[in-house]
């Protein structure tokens, strides 16, 4: 009777700890397809969806060690301009579902 209960509560804590693993792994794989958000999520630190003067700063004194960065310089003068940081904030609004949905209008 014992080990019954012990394999009912074991299969009780599996169950409860599996949506939170599938809710993880499902984020990431939202990061991996958007590196613009994944750059937003870590250097906006006020959450607001922009990016603030010191936040800003943060990003291009970052450029130099953040390899996720590197992918914004799009003059390569390994400097984030102004528009290349709008271009970062842009493309992390948008959700793939928005992209999907421009690729059918064009």
């Amino acid at each position: 009777m014992k080990t019954r209960h012990l394999i009912l509560a074991g299969l009780s804590l599996l169950a409860l700890a599996l949506p939170p693993a599938a809710l993880a792994k499902k984020n990431k794989n939202k990061e991996a397809a958007n590196p613009a958000a994944a750059v937003m999520a870590k250097y906006d630190k006020n959450g607001n969806g922009t990016l603030e003067d010191t936040e800003k700063e943060a990003i291009r004194a970052a450029l130099a060690t953040d390899p996720d960065l590197k992918q914004f310089d799009k003059n390569n003068d390994g400097k984030l301009d102004d528009g290349e940081l709008d271009a970062i904030v842009k493309a992390a609004a948008e959700t793939p579902a928005k992209k999907k949905k421009k690729k059918k209008d064009a």
